[in-house]
């Protein structure tokens, strides 16, 4: 026996060296694996005998037929494959095969009065057979992971014993007239003439599910059927069964070992032969092109920027978003130190952006607030009232707390000045059935007691107008191993007036509306200089040449010098429409009536009404269109002036709260000639 195993263990070494070495990366189909296994099921057993053939024991059945048990088993697998389809499945370990026959009888019963009844005996034999097995299976595969098995199957019984009895099991009275019990042929031990090596044929299905990242750790669920070829004993009594379990495999891989090829040979170089030039790896240009108002393509003679008189008025959201769950301030909010408040000015928010003015708004109401004694505060904490946030007031609360804090501990607001409380969703919420309206319903809103805490910043200034408005950058690279991230710069001497920038493939074509953004119109009479930067992934970096774009500007001294026809522009925006409403109404009106005021008979104006990206986009057509009209109707303007522009346009950033809020808008252009 010991050199037996010896033998097996020193032919599984070998066998696996060899194998896995043949069978690089190869598929799970042609690797050598190893693994445990258990699983249950139902013994079922065929018999044919009396009770009386067990020598020496008692018995009255007249014959078992069929009998059940449960069926578990556990031990190692080992797998051979042969090819990409076949192979040898190789399991060993413990069995349990018993089962408990049984036999109903019907018999006449007296008793002690006159009539007699019908009873039933049952004749019982459980059998414990405990064993080893041992299976050599060979294998089909019928997919990458569906394996059929069929081999022969051999246990070797460890225990063999009965447990024999018979009982009345009706009716509920009564005991055996011999015995006064309802029991009797109560017998146990060892089954005579058992034969201890049973053999049988064993079906198996088996499914791998890889369970790792490189997959050579596999869960395994199968089912397995064992058909038993001879008898338990002397007599027709055979063993079947039935089961289900699951294995572990573990099928590795193993690197082969590849010398490497030998050395090319050394060919001295060739004489008076230049040496050819080197390909560049990585190559960069940009070319640059105007877009008309169809969005078609021009090619950029001149860049002409002529500027205006301008008013421009910027609305206040008095609202604080916050992230989901959270009660800290979100840090694209400006905020500043004790020690800095005293140089804040509303004055540095001019010309900035519509969003980075909106940034600053604490800022803005901490330093209106100490400007009027008279102020007074209310803030008000919302949550949405979804998920995480469901019903959480004390959240709602915190928030509310937190810009409080702020006001009075950075702009030194007297706490008796803010009055705090907190809801759950807004009194007029956005959707929340829709996840950016959800996102919207999480927020601080802040209300003054008198107007001049959120009146909207009204700005004298210059308007740049830029003829064409758009352009677009072509860019074109050339590298084999792709970009990590790429900078288009536009600049002037005076500075950089916008980056482009990103990571990984550089977009086809980048368009700049440069007439949207006053800040980055060029301010001198000198040419627009743009280029292209990209670093490769071996952090290479490329510049393309340098282009220039010629520029021409019209300013208001010249225009006064040169007696040209001049106008004004005035612009205002309304924002604060409630979701999916379009009158104006409120802080709206006011604003509407500043615009009004300024309308002259030799005015021309232009309404557009816009949305954010919410709802349907025919729906959002409609009701920037109504507004626009709502607001036509308050200036007493042509509502032939007023159009809708829906989602067409998206002015701000939508992936923000504040974004879409500033995109609720009816902008008002009101141009004016100066004479």
């Amino acid at each position: 026996m010991k050199k037996g195993l010896q033998l097996f263990l020193s032919v599984f070494v070998f066998y696996y060296q060899v194998f896995s070495q043949n069978y690089i990366d190869s598929p799970l189909s042609n690797r050598f694996g190893i693994g445990f296994t258990f699983s249950g099921g139902a013994n079922f057993h065929s018999a044919n005998f009396k009770g009386v053939n067990f020598p020496n024991i008692p018995s009255c059945c007249p014959r078992f037929e069929t009998g059940f048990g449960l069926n578990y088993n556990f031990g190692s697998k080992i797998i051979f494959p042969f090819s990409e389809s076949f192979g040898l499945l190789f399991q060993i370990g413990y069995e349990n095969l018993g089962a408990t026959l049984l036999k109903r009888e019907k018999e006449y019963f007296s008793t002690q009065a006159q009539e007699g009844v019908w009873g039933e005996f049952e004749h019982s034999v459980k059998s414990n057979l405990n064993s080893i097995f041992g299976d050599l299976s060979f294998s089909y595969r019928l997919t990458p992971q569906f394996v059929l098995s069929i081999g022969p199957s051999v246990n070797f019984l460890l225990k063999h014993t009965f447990e024999q009895k018979e009982e009345i099991v009706s009716p509920s009275y009564g005991v055996f007239a011999v015995e006064k019990t309802r029991v009797r042929n109560q017998t146990s031990g060892e089954i005579p003439n058992v034969n201890k090596l049973l053999y049988g044929l064993k079906f198996g299905l088996r499914y791998f599910l890889p369970i790792n990242a490189n997959s050579t750790l596999f869960f395994v669920p199968g089912l397995q059927c064992k058909i038993g070829f001879n008898n338990i004993d002397q007599d027709e009594w055979k063993p079947y069964s039935f089961a289900a379990g699951i294995s572990f495999v573990y099928a590795p891989r193993k690197e082969k070992k590849i010398a490497p090829p030998p050395p090319p040979p050394i060919t001295p170089p060739l004489p008076d032969l230049p040496t050819p030039p080197t390909e560049p790896t990585l190559e960069a240009s940009i070319t640059a092109v105007s877009l008309d108002e169809r969005g078609n393509e021009r090619s950029v003679i001149l860049l002409k920027v002529e500027e205006f008189l301008s008013t421009k008025m910027y609305p206040l959201l008095g609202y604080i978003f916050f992230d989901e769950n959270s009660s800290e301030i979100p840090r694209r909010y400006k905020r500043l130190k004790p020690e800095e408040t005293k140089d804040f000015t509303i004055k540095k928010l001019y010309g900035l952006p519509t969003l980075d003015i909106y940034y600053e708004i604490l800022n803005v109401i901490g330093k209106r607030v100490s400007q009027y004694p008279q102020a007074e505060l209310t803030i008000i904490g919302y949550n949405s009232d979804e998920g995480l946030e469901k019903g959480n007031i004390r959240l709602s609360q915190m928030r509310a707390e937190s810009v409080r804090n702020y006001l009075t501990e950075v702009w030194k607001i007297p706490p008796e000045r803010i009055k705090v409380s907190a809801k759950n969703l807004p009194d007029k919420p956005s959707n929340p059935n829709d996840p950016d309206g959800i996102v919207e319903n999480r927020r601080v809103e802040i209300y003054a007691n008198i107007p001049q805490i959120f009146e909207p910043l009204v700005v004298e200034d210059t308007l740049r107008e830029v003829n064409p408005p758009k352009f677009r950058f072509k860019p074109v690279v050339k590298t084999p191993i792709g970009i990590d991230r790429w900078q288009l710069v536009t600049s002037q001497t005076n500075g950089v007036l916008k980056v482009f920038e990103g990571k990984g493939d550089i977009p086809k074509a980048i368009e700049w509306d440069i007439a949207w953004e006053q800040h980055s119109v060029p301010k001198l009479d000198e040419p627009l200089k743009y280029k292209l930067i990209v670093i490769d992934k071996d952090q290479k970096k490329w510049e393309s040449q340098t282009l220039e774009l010629p520029v021409e500007i019209l300013t208001i001294e010249k225009k006064i010098v040169e007696q040209v026809a001049d106008k004004m522009i005035d612009r205002f925006s309304l924002i604060l429409f409630d979701f999916g409403q379009y009158e104006v109404t409120g802080e709206n009106l006011k604003i509407a009536s500043i615009a009004k005021k300024r309308i002259r008979p030799s005015s021309t104006v232009k309404i557009e009404g816009y949305t954010d990206r919410i709802g349907d986009e025919s729906t959002n057509l409609v009701l920037s269109q109504r507004r626009a009209l709502s607001t036509a109707r308050v200036l007493g303007v042509d509502p032939k002036f007023a159009v809708g522009l829906g989602e067409s346009k998206l002015l701000y950033d939508n992936y923000l709260p504040e974004g879409r809020f500033y995109c609720r808008t009816v902008n008002i252009e009101i141009v004016t000639p100066i004479e």
